[in-house]
């Protein structure tokens, strides 16, 4: 008897083990932020505070799910972020390939067994050690020997329409400004503005009030009775889609198995050729594409800058560092990798809309070399090579501004066009195009420049940078300076 309370109490103190030390949350996914700002909330919706923000590209834990928000590990606490302003990366999955594999406490041989994997049972990967998985099977964590398991293949998933946005309409603003509200009532608090000519798709209306959805990710409520509805046929009067979020995929066909034709960005801004379903098929430059039509925003007005001289050229477009290769750091942990393709990608498009026809060296986060991106260069018929950067400065914390360099004479018209065209569109300090000896302009026989595009290592400006205001005007002023060069 003695006996059989002493197992009884092992296997109590082993389940209790089991269900506390190495028990965490069922969910070991990652949440990538896939816009410039996203706010963090106290709770799994636009009505709780706002208790901080997050950065695109920034990667959280996710600890719990509800409706269609995340809670995330932020900083030393948890909190919440809207799921459709993130891209949920699965963690991988492995199963058993053996029956009984031992679960056990510690990644050795030595510690206790929790429990056992039969053949073909799957689990998710929470870490790695060695040759030992962490894994997480129906809330038990413990470790499994990688010799004895297959990966089970999984894709990351896309932003996907959120399951709660079924969107009702589509209104108009019809006032010169117009608040928007936390609630249904002139006694909500004002969250945001927005103004004549804007629309807004509304997810219900209470009252003769309603739901909206705004730029920024974000829902709230606005006055029935200071819009006009849309066109019913078509959900819109506008001609034109404007971007929500950065690195959206544009695909070649209306849906997400179709192949990603190109990468545009929020705030860009595409002509509507036909709508399938929830999809726009849209003018992408001389080619077409199609867009998901639930991370997209109608719009009236001219899509694209018009055609000059640009048209027909070719430009290189080198967004600076890469993978392995971070680039500057900047004050608030920014990498200068990351932002250098944001902004590639923006002026990618504004490019195209001129009619350039473009060349990266890199379109996502990969290293290439030095001699890798000159060689693309002097191999090609291009027209022009510009290499993106931000500069970095921490000895000065103050150092602000823009520069544009170049290696050879024959090209400080290039440079000085082009420093012209950024100072005049962003407005930021003026620190002149000079002469230098970096390698992918000294080395390449292209009229070559490199541009600095402002100071991470000031935190202001590492701010500002990252914005999609801000890479739009950096766009407009490389379109210009390039128009004024080939004059």
């Amino acid at each position: 008897m003695v006996l059989r309370l002493h197992q009884l109490l092992g296997i109590l103190f082993l389940t209790i083990l089991g269900v506390t030390a190495f028990t965490t949350s069922a969910y070991a996914d990652d949440a990538i932020v896939n816009v410039d700002t996203l706010n963090v909330r106290e709770g799994p919706g636009t009505h709780y505070d706002r208790i901080g923000q997050v950065h695109r590209s920034e990667s959280y834990h996710i600890v719990d799910e509800k409706q269609n928000w995340v809670k995330i590990q932020w900083n030393t606490r948890t909190a919440w972020v809207a799921k459709w302003l993130v891209q949920v990366k699965q963690s991988e999955m492995i199963k058993s390939d053996y029956n009984y594999l031992r679960i056990r406490t510690e990644p050795n041989t030595n510690s206790k067994i929790l429990s056992h994997l039969m053949k073909g049972d799957q689990a998710k990967v929470v870490s790695q050690k060695g040759d030992w998985l962490k894994i997480n099977r129906n809330g038990l964590n413990g470790w499994v020997h990688g010799d004895y398991t297959s990966t089970i293949s999984q894709n990351t998933s896309e932003q996907s329409q959120p399951t709660h946005a079924s969107y009702s309409g589509t209104v108009i603003v019809d006032v010169p400004v117009l608040n928007v509200r936390n609630s249904g009532s002139l006694s909500g608090k004002v969250i945001d503005q927005v103004h004549s000519g804007d629309e807004l798709r509304y997810l219900e209306k209470q009252n003769d009030w309603y739901q909206v959805k705004l730029s920024d990710g974000d829902t709230g409520w606005i006055a029935g009775w200071l819009t006009k509805k849309a066109d019913s046929q078509t959900g819109s009067t506008s001609q034109y889609v404007v971007l929500n979020y950065d690195g959206t995929n544009l695909r070649s066909g209306p849906s997400t198995s179709y192949s990603i034709l190109d990468r545009a960005h929020k705030g860009d801004r595409f002509r509507v050729l036909a709508k399938e379903g929830s999809w726009y098929k849209i003018q992408n430059g001389s080619d077409t594409a199609y867009v998901a039509g639930w991370i997209v925003t109608p719009s009236n007005g001219s899509s694209t800058p018009a055609k000059g001289k640009l048209s027909n050229k070719i430009i290189i477009l080198d967004a600076g560092h890469g993978g392995r290769d971070s680039g500057a750091i900047g004050a608030r942990g920014s990498y200068e990798k990351h932002i250098t393709l944001d902004t590639a990608f923006r002026v990618k498009a504004y490019l195209k809309a001129a009619g350039a026809k473009v060349i990266m060296t890199r379109s996502n986060d990969t290293y290439v070399s030095l001699f890798g991106r000159t060689s693309l260069s002097n191999s090609s018929n291009a027209d022009v090579f510009i290499s993106l950067h931000y500069n970095s400065f921490p000895p000065s914390p103050s150092a602000r501004g823009l520069n544009t360099f170049y290696a050879e004479s024959g090209d400080r018209s290039l440079a000085a066009n082009l420093q012209r065209g950024l100072v005049r569109a962003t407005g930021l300090r003026d620190r002149g195009a000079k002469q230098s000896d970096y390698h992918v302009i000294r080395n390449n026989n292209k009229p070559a420049v490199l541009l600095e595009l402002g100071f991470l290592s000031n935190t202001k400006e590492e701010q500002l940078v990252k914005t999609s205001s801000y890479q739009n005007q950096v766009a407009e002023g490389i379109v210009n300076g390039l128009n004024n060069y080939f004059k």
